[in-house]
This record gives C-alpha cells, structure tokens and sequence, in this order.
C-alpha cells in the first residue's frame, strides 16, 4: 500500500513539474526547481526519491541508505557510511501546547509540526534541554534562533548549567582559553531577557558576562592585531584544521577565528545594552567597535571578497584560505559587515542547489547537509541574512534547501554513522524561518519589531496562533508578498509602524499585509562542481632544504617565504638563503585558492637570546633581558608537559604582551623540550624586565616545568 502510495505521489508531482517546465512564468506552488531538486508546497522531488505529506501530522519519503551509499561512496574511503532513525509521526498525546503554524503549504507545515515536536522532546524531568543536546555551541545558536522565544524559561534554566556557581563565570567547553566558544552564551542570554523581560535574568546575565569577558580580556586578546586569540565556535578546532596535522593545542591558541571575534563582540554590544537596561554607565559599545574595526582589517579577504574563517601560523599570522559561511552570516545580522559589504557577501558567496556549505571551498563533495552536524544553523543564518539585506533569490533557494534537507532527511533522522545528528539544533533552525522570515519577528528590549520578507513562491495567508510573550499572547496573520508593511493592526486598530511595546498584555491578534518594494541586488553565485580545497602537504624540514613527504607529480606546489609564493617542481628542495628572519612553508595552489600550509619553518636571522626560567612555587617569575636594540622581538618558553594545559601571562616592563600556551602533545626537541606558542614583544634598548604569571585552570591542573624563554629577534 505504501508503494502505491508513493507512486501516486510520484505522478502527481511529475504532471506538477511537466507544467513548469514550458516558456511560461514558473509558478509560485514551486518554491525551488533547480537541475538537483524541485520543491512546492507539498511535496520534494529528486530523481526518483520523493518526499510529501500523506497527513499533515507525518511525512513519508522513499530515500534509501543505499542509494546515499552508492552516491558518496567515492568521497571517503574510511568506511563512509549513512544510518537512520524512526520516521516522524506527530505525538497524538502531548502534555503541553505549542504555538500552531499554518500556511497552507502542507509540507512546510508539517515540518513545523514536526520541529516543534522534537523541541519539546529535548526538554527533560528538570525544565532543562536534556544534556545530549548541550552541545554550547549549537545550543546558544539554537537559543538565539528561537528556543528563546518557543521555551524562555527552559532555556533560561539551561543556560544556569553553564554558569560555575562558585566564580559566575560561564563554563568552557573543551581546553580553554584554546577553545573559546563559551562567550556564545551572552547572545543567548539576551535572547532570552528580550522575550521574557526578567529583569533578575538580565542582572544575572550582566554579572556573568561582564566576569566572563574581563578574564577573556587579559588571557585571549592579542595586543597586535586587537583580535581573540583561540579556537571557534563551531568545531573543537576551528573549521578546516583538521587537515593541518602539525598543528597542536599551542598553535590552536594562536588562531584568531572569524566566529569567535564576532561573538565576543557581539557580547560587548551586549553588555553594554544591558548595562543601558540596568541604569550602569559603561563604556562596553568602545569595546565592540574595536572589535569590529579588528575583524574588518584583519579577517576581510579584499581578493577573494570574503571573511577569512581565522588567522593562523607560528611568526607571522596569515588568513586562511576558507571562509566561514555561519560567521558571514553574523557579520551581515549583527553589523560588522556595513551594508554595501553585506549586500555583496550574500550575492558573490558561492553557494550550491542544496545549500551554503559551512566553509568554502568545501573539503569534499558531500552536500552541506552531510558536511557538517552544524549545517541547519549555517543555512537556517544565511537566509536570515539574505532577508536582512532584501536578497530574495537568494532567500528563496536558502528556504529550498533547508525544506529539502528537513523532508528529506531529518523526518528520517539520517546521518552519517558516527556523526549524531542535532536534532534541537535543526528544529530549532526550521522554526526560526517561520518566526524570524515569515513573520519577521525580531525582539528588541523595548518590544517586537515586526520585518516579514516572504518571497512570491510563498504567497498565501500565514498564522501562528498562541505565541507566548511575556504577559501577552499572540496570533500573527501575514498577507501579501515582499518585504514592505503596507499596514499592521493589532485587534483591528491600526498602528503607526510594525512594533508593538513589551507592555502588551493580554491575547491580542496581530495582522500584516506586505508589498513588494524597491530590491536589493537579487543576484546569487553557484560554486563549480570541482571547487574543493587542495590538500595540506606534509614537509620534512632538513637544514636547509625541505622533503614534500606525500608528493604527487603535476600538483602545483608553491613554496611561501615570509608570505611570498614561488613554485616548487620536484619533491625535494632548497631553501634560499637569507641573514633576515625568515619562515617557510608549502601550499598547494588550486583553481579556487591555495590550500592551507604545510607545518612552517623558522630560520632565525640572529641566534635567539636563552634565559633560564626561574624557579617558582606560584607560577610567577621575573627575568631580566638585556637586547643590543630595540624593536620587535618574539618570546616563547621551552617545557616539559605534564599532560595538562599551562597557561602564563607575560609582559615587559610592565606592559601586557601576550599569554603563553604550554600544552601536552606538542614535539621534542633534542633535548626533550616542547615550545610553547609564540608572542610577539616589544622591546627597549639595553635592559628589560619581563614578568610571567600563572593563570588558574581547574583543579586537576598540574602546572608543566618551563625550563627556558626563548627570546628571537624579528
């Protein structure tokens, strides 16, 4: 019977695409139909795998493992392999209301069904997202999106959880201060002040981050560049080191990420809101602008016209060759990108049919659904930046490609084997497009602003019944299509702009209707079908030559010198010589950019200065260099792991320089001695006294032993 079904269904939505296919205007019951998929309001058609809405309570589909097996079994040898979960039915008995979604287009409808199902599947016997969903990174995301809005209290509950009782200060996921994603929990947090207007939330939250971004302050920031040293928000390691082997948890702090400077400086802009809420003068807004202006010069690629996903290197930090695609998305929502930029990010950033890719060029050919367990985030993000900046091609293939995914496969709860999938996470996506896109809602302190953007394929009346705000209720109707409010009422009376103030009280109706207005740049860039990052070369450095260990002929290998390119045509090479400074490395050039590089080289033009470090029951300790010039110089200290982190804050003569990372894994040397990350200092002529002092990590820190300071003139 189920086969006959899906048969039947076939059919429908086979004579369905037959009548789009002509010279006429395509019709709006298509909302995407590109040479990969064609989706309407009911039904996703790929090849011959279908998925639609027999009832609006469950959504069948007959994609099969092994035809996902067969169609990546090329991509990775390493046993590549997709398993599934239960079909999605809705619950018949639920214990709690949510707020009702209809619009007409059953799939869309069922998949907002079926979000919201699985939202209040997260939530536990305590009020608090069950722990196999805290993930924090996803999790403040998902907040943010619209957990916030959906489940205030639930997420104000389990944003307590990442609070340390004892210092208030939010907890670090993974090896801080080189994983760094914790301060992702202030944009939840507003998030959630905003829909329920606790003020002892917002007392509470102001104190957590506040202590939270003064210690970041001292440890994470880089005096050079004004950015957030450590890794981002999105993986244990910022997106695409996975494939730079030779880098440990000291060269991960040396990164500056894209995603965790946006976050940080969001917190700061924050912070300071909320210090306008509380009545505390504050000077935090000069703090996010800083960061801005940090993440404008350092992290924007004029070249290539996009925002590099971190900085990385050992003596000179360089971009890296892939963008972010969740972070563009931030820098369009939250304003680093001013409007010009941002307009031009979402038209001239490749994207492909079934989505953006969380970094491009992407690793490999697996779409974006598959890429990344992080991938309905990005996408959910992108369209709400395409919306932000008026791009509606751009929204409505973003929208295409979320539904897709959604019918497709998460109705399904198929991933790849060993990659769990984020349920919370991608519903909580979905329901944002319905809340954030459709009925552009956005809350502010003062109330809910109201800036629909709903693409022509959508057209059709749209209500949200029962929305809990505060002390009102909400039911929101959206007519018309476009992105301009002709008129807005609440209970038949007229207002004067699309804003209704946190005051509101009661159960109220809410009733928009849009015009189409002037557009922005409509314009969308598909990636090439071959545009994969080139592989990451492993060197062997000897002297003064170095050995391409996994050399293939006919790849084009350049060799960089402080940053410069020349090509490399055999395995084996000579370095040029040099009295200066100098770093090498190895890159592969490809159609699309440069890979990453290779593990660098370091040849120091004078031989470095050796200062024994001090005893120090504590931790701190004082030495005193004495250099035959001023000027730029780097330090770095040389220890044997203990097996834990160390962490140490330097300065000279009195001034903050850097922290220093000294961490478990890292090579020997000779002599049995690892090195730390580097820190770039200013020195003055003759004598200079330099300071280290230990900063506390958890109790099961054991502190390594630092045995020599390195000091290298530039």
């Amino acid at each position: 019977m189920r086969s006959i079904t899906l048969v039947l269904a076939a059919i429908v939505v086979g004579l369905l695409l037959c009548a789009c296919h002509g010279h006429k205007p395509m019709s709006n019951r298509v909302i995407v139909q590109n040479d990969d998929f064609t989706l309407t309001g009911d039904s996703v058609i790929e090849d011959t795998v279908i998925a639609y809405c027999p009832t609006p309570n469950r959504i069948e589909s007959n994609v099969t493992l092994a035809r996902l097996d067969s169609l990546y079994r090329d991509v990775d040898t390493a046993r590549l392999r997709f398993v599934a979960g239960r079909p999605w039915r809705m619950h018949s008995k639920r214990p709690e209301t949510m707020p009702e979604y209809e619009s007409g287009q059953a799939l869309i409808d069922a998949l907002y069904k079926m979000s919201v199902d699985r939202i209040s599947e997260a939530v536990d016997k305590t009020g608090r997202f069950s722990p196999s969903q805290n993930n924090y990174s996803r999790l403040y995301c998902s907040i943010f999106l619209s957990l916030a809005a959906l489940k205030p209290h639930q997420s104000m509950a389990t944003l307590r959880t990442i609070v340390d009782k004892d210092s208030i200060i939010m907890q670090r996921e993974g090896q801080w201060p080189v994983v760094s994603d914790h301060i992702g929990w202030a944009t939840a947090a507003w998030e959630v002040y905003k829909a329920t207007g606790d003020r002892k939330w917002l007392a509470y939250s102001y104190r957590v981050i506040e202590k939270t971004l003064n210690i970041n302050r001292q440890v994470l920031l880089d005096n050079q560049t004004g950015l957030i040293h450590g890794a981002g928000y999105t993986s244990a390691r910022p997106l695409g080191v996975r494939r730079m082997t030779w880098m440990g948890y000291n060269d991960l702090f040396g990164c500056m990420s894209l995603g965790n400077n946006i976050l940080t400086g969001n917190a700061y802009a924050i912070l300071s809101e909320m210090g306008d809420e509380l009545g505390i003068e504050n000077s935090y807004q000069d703090d996010a602008l800083s960061i801005k202006d940090a993440i404008n010069q350092h992290l924007w690629n004029e070249d290539k016209s996009f925002y590099s996903s971190f900085l990385y290197g050992l003596a000179y930090l360089r971009q890296s060759p892939l963008t972010d695609n969740t972070s563009q998305a931030m820098c369009v929502l939250w304003g680093i990108a001013d409007v010009g930029r941002a307009e031009h990010l979402i038209a001239h950033t490749p994207i492909s049919n079934r989505g953006v890719n969380v970094s491009y060029p992407a690793a490999n050919r697996l779409e974006p659904y598959f890429s990344n367990a992080s991938w309905a985030t990005t996408q959910a993000l992108w369209n709400l930046a395409a919306a932000y900046v008026g791009n509606e091609n751009a929204l409505r293939r973003g929208l295409g490609a979320l539904y897709r995914a959604q019918a497709l496969y998460q109705s399904r709860d198929i991933h790849l084997h060993g990659v769990g999938t984020d349920q919370l996470g991608t519903s909580a996506s979905n329901v944002a497009m319905i809340l954030r896109v459709m009925l552009g809602m956005n809350y502010t302190a003062e109330g809910i602003e109201f800036a629909p953007v709903v693409p022509e394929c959508f057209a059709g009346k749209k209500t949200l019944k029962g929305l809990n705000y505060r002390k009102a209720v909400l039911d929101i109707t959206v007519t018309g299509t476009g992105n301009d409010v002709e008129t807005i009422t609440v209970d038949g009376k007229a207002l004067e702009s699309p804003f209704i103030p946190n005051d509101i009280e009661g159960h109220h109706h809410v009733a928009i209707h849009l015009k189409q207005s002037g557009h922005a740049s409509q314009q969308v860039t598909l990636h090439p079908s071959d545009g994969f990052l080139p592989l990451t070369p492993t060197v062997v450095w000897t002297g003064d030559s170095g050995h391409i260990q996994d050399f293939v002929p006919g790849v084009p290998y350049r060799l960089s010198v402080n940053g410069q390119l020349t090509a490399l045509n055999d395995s084996v090479f000579a370095l040029p010589q040099s009295e200066d400074f100098t770093e090498f490395s190895v890159e592969i050039a490809g159609k699309y950019g440069n890979g990453f590089m290779s593990k660098p080289l370091i040849r120091f033009g004078l031989t470095p200065q050796i200062v024994f470090f001090p005893d120090s029951p504590d931790g701190s300790a004082t030495v005193t260099v004495n250099v035959a010039s001023g000027g730029d110089y780097l330090l770095d200290i040389g220890y044997r792991p203990t097996g834990t982190l160390d962490v140490r804050r330097v300065s000279a003569n009195t001034h903050p320089m850097g922290t220093l990372v000294m961490a478990q894994g890292n090579m020997l040397d000779a002599n049995g001695l690892a090195y730390s990350n580097m820190v770039h200092m200013k020195l003055l002529k003759g004598k200079n006294t330099i300071e280290f002092s230990q900063i506390r990590l958890p109790k099961s820190f054991t502190p390594c032993t630092p045995v020599d300071i390195r000091i290298i003139k530039q």
